[in-house]
């Protein structure tokens, strides 16, 4: 093995993750997936540096011990990284619900930390040699293997069911960050004259935008687009040239004050988290949802007037299903307003002033005891 360029990698790949954290100052203090990513590039710093110190001690005899130390640390920072992967994606998709979906990552590390715990004792993982050397138990070292592939293989279902909805620029991203370092796992099973550990380096760089658009895009309570996100995409659709039309539906929860002043804040935050969920189990891939404001919400989407209606059905089918869910709390209802329009001699603003209008028309007819289908029909333009 060529100790000393795999070191060179691994420094120049620490120096590099370095940087980034020092830019990262503060976020160990966000919401829960800015504080996800930022242990995944303390770990994967961890991750490097134990490769630098087992390269320095690799046939060393009088170094047995701590290669020991260094290889065992090494292993469950492995399946550390993993696990804290798969909470950054679940807490950015899911936010509010990612403790549901976790149980399964967690099990799945705690097998691989057990497994690197038991081999301190027994060595049936890994051992070393009296000359300085690691010697592979394959059947546990393929258990633990297998096991955060599991896990990675679970992330990679989860995505592809969420293909629909995710954008393409935050699931490209996820979908790579494994994929790198198993190239080059798969490259040092032919070529073991270089160590390329330095790819999970390359990999956290990468989820470094979907960081980045969740602090800047994101709304911190319910993890839909916040109100930037929906200005950018409309002055985007109504500023460019060529015609066709702009859909959109402006959701509002009904009863929020009250139930903040019933029950507290704490329950109010809950229900909009819950509004988020069904939101964005109804939405489909080119739609954008947004938190609009308060306790306002808005989908828009380009083209496709015909998509209204399935969005409406499926919002209703959403609140319905979760409403059913014992432990759930409070009963979840809504007022929605829709609108499509042509592109060309409207502005943004108009749109979601019309948007806006559209829904109190919605919400004051079902006041006044009018069918919600005949209030929840779009007016022609």
């Amino acid at each position: 093995m060529r100790i000393d360029c795999s070191i060179a990698l691994d420094v120049l790949s620490m120096t590099n993750l370095s940087i980034l954290l020092f830019g990262l100052r503060g976020r160990e203090r966000g919401d829960r997936a800015n504080r996800a990513y930022f242990q995944i590039v303390l770990l994967v710093l961890a991750f490097l540096a134990l490769d630098v110190a087992y390269l320095a001690l690799y046939g060393r005899p009088w170094a047995r011990v701590a290669i020991a130390a260094v290889k065992s640390a090494y292993f469950v920072v492995n399946a550390a990284i993993v696990w804290t992967w798969a909470r950054f994606v679940l807490h950015t998709l899911f936010p509010g619900a990612a403790d549901g979906h976790s149980a399964l990552y967690t099990a799945l590390f705690a097998a691989d930390a057990a497994i690197v715990l038991v081999n301190c004792f027994c060595g049936w993982m890994f051992s070393i040699s009296e000359e300085g050397t690691i010697v592979i138990g394959y059947a546990a070292m393929w258990t633990f293997t297998l096991l955060n592939y599991l896990s990675i293989a679970a992330v990679m279902l989860l995505l592809y069911r969420s293909r629909n909805w995710v954008k393409r620029e935050t699931l490209l991203p996820f979908l790579l960050f494994p994929v790198l370092p198993l190239c080059a796992e798969l490259v040092q099973i032919a070529v073991r004259s270089v160590s390329l550990i330095c790819t999970y380096a390359l990999s956290t760089l990468m989820l470094y935008q979907v960081s980045q658009g969740s602090l800047i895009y994101t709304d911190a309570l319910t993890g839909l687009g916040n109100r930037r996100l929906l200005d950018e995409y409309l002055g985007r659709w109504f500023d460019g040239a060529g015609s066709g039309k702009v859909c959109g539906v402006m959701i509002d929860l009904d009863g929020l004050k009250a139930i903040n002043d019933t029950c507290g804040h704490l329950c109010g935050d809950q229900m909009l988290v819950r509004m988020a969920e069904v939101i964005r189990r109804s939405e489909r891939k080119g739609m954008v949802a947004t938190r609009y404001g308060g306790d306002e919400f808005v989908v828009v989407w380009r083209d496709g007037e015909e998509r209204t209606e399935g969005l409406l059905r499926r919002l209703e089918q959403a609140r319905a299903a979760l409403n059913s869910q014992p432990g759930g709390g409070g009963q979840l209802s809504f007022s929605t307003g829709s609108l499509c329009c042509e592109r060309e001699g409207m502005s943004a603003g108009d749109f979601l002033r019309r948007l806006d209008e559209e829904m109190y028309r919605v919400k004051n007819a079902k006041k006044q005891g009018v069918a919600p289908l005949e209030a929840d029909f779009p007016r022609p333009n």
